[in-house]
């Protein structure tokens, strides 16, 4: 794997130049192709990809990471598996996984959401924690249902580790 590091300067590459490559700068600009790593003041990708992005601040026009850490977060379809920022906003967008103080979401569907406060427009969660949701939302576990789908399922395992148990011992009195 090749490095690049262009501290103290903008870098803006294009999709044709880059694939796979890491790289250090106070701005990034992609536009098309995939960069292994970035660490940036500022990272604008446009119709391209990173594997891990580190960033004060980062724009996604149409584009994918894995991982993004950032304090500023703004995202327009594009997608991110695990996102994690004191601000995000995503606009018909996706992710698996975000962690934020800030959340806003239009249009957009995420996995978990775990943020101190969720404004939410025509989006969907499967899992949302959060102090303050502002704005309808669709979400197949809210704080309460997660609580008590974990009790329930708690509960659960606590059965089948019970009834196993004096299975076991009902077992082992029959041998001796």
């Amino acid at each position: 794997m090749t490095g690049y590091n262009a501290s103290d300067k903008a870098e803006k590459i294009s999709g044709e130049e880059v694939s796979g490559e890491e790289f250090t700068a106070e701005v990034i600009t992609l536009e098309g192709g995939n960069i292994e790593t970035v660490e940036a003041d500022t990272v604008q990708i446009n119709q391209g990809g990173a594997r891990s992005i580190i960033a004060s601040e980062v724009e996604l026009n149409r584009g994918s990471a894995f991982s993004i850490k950032a304090e500023k977060i703004g995202m327009i379809q594009s997608g991110v598996f695990a996102a994690q920022s004191d601000s995000i906003e995503m606009d018909e967008s996706n992710s698996f996984s975000v962690q934020s103080g800030l959340a806003r979401l239009n249009s957009s569907r995420v996995g978990l959401l775990v943020a101190r406060q969720a404004n939410l427009e025509d989006s969907s969660t499967v899992i949302l924690l959060a102090r303050e949701v502002n704005g309808p939302v669709e979400t197949v576990f809210d704080t309460r249902g997660a609580a008590l789908a974990g009790l329930i399922g708690g509960i659960a395992v606590g059965m089948v580790l019970f009834v196993g148990n004096l299975l076991t011992r009902r077992k082992e009195r029959a041998a001796n």
